[in-house]
């Protein structure tokens, strides 16, 4: 499975055509959006995916002005929200189950109030997905110089707990030591903050895990697209 996640930047404005045809030349078989909107943006989303036989598609709120989590496929997956546990960040996870794997696509809040969601996924992720899944989205942090320049990020302790906690960073552990950015400041500082945490298993099972810089190059949006390719 090729699954692309990309933050659409505030539900897609002006750019949604563009924001389409960049995601569709990939060829993902699974999409997963962060800042998607539930506005007439989202009927041009999912009636032009839908055309391209992403038939299946849910999102984590109704809501028109959220930035929620959208995800669509070719495959059939059954979804899940978490009200009780997440309260006032349902909006911010979605569960897809599918026949082979299992994926959280998640948009974390800024500063300290990611720590709701963070607790979450350490207390639930592992035994949610039946150790066999990944968690894919806008993390809004990662680690001190090694995912940003400085050292600016929240919640970097709760980011390494996903770690302690039996997940994988898949990206970095291909790419020990690089920096590489899919978000970057008006100031002009990088940031890596659109990650994929897997489980061992599935883990083991990623062929290919990638940034494409050129949605944020040509202001398509103003994030690189991730893309991870999972053997089946």
């Amino acid at each position: 499975m090729k699954i692309l996640t990309f933050n659409i930047q505030h539900g897609g404005g002006t750019r949604i055509l563009k924001i389409l045809d960049s995601i569709l030349n990939h060829n993902p078989d699974t999409i997963v959006l962060t800042e998607f909107r539930q506005n007439k943006n989202a009927i041009i989303i999912k009636e032009s995916l839908y055309k391209k036989g992403y038939i299946y598609s849910c999102s984590s709120s109704l809501e028109q002005n959220k930035n929620s989590v959208f995800i669509a496929s070719r495959f059939h997956f059954i979804t899940s929200l978490f009200p009780l546990e997440l309260e006032q960040d349902t909006h911010r996870a979605i569960f897809a189950q599918f026949k082979n794997i299992n994926i959280l696509g998640v948009y974390f809040a800024q500063k300290e109030l990611k720590i709701n969601l963070f607790n979450f996924i350490i207390d639930n992720f592992i035994e949610l997905s039946n150790n066999n899944g990944l968690i894919i989205g806008d993390f809004n942090t990662g680690n001190f110089y090694e995912d940003e320049e400085h050292a600016t990020f929240s919640c970097t302790s709760e980011f390494n707990k996903l770690k302690s906690n039996g997940l994988i960073d898949s990206w970095r552990s291909r790419n020990k030591g690089i920096k590489e950015f899919s978000w970057y400041s008006h100031a002009g500082n990088g940031f890596r903050i659109d990650h994929t945490f897997s489980t061992k298993t599935i883990n083991e099972r990623i062929k290919k895990i990638y940034y494409s810089h050129k949605e944020r190059e040509q202001k398509i949006s103003d994030h690189s697209a991730m893309i991870v390719e999972v053997a089946n």
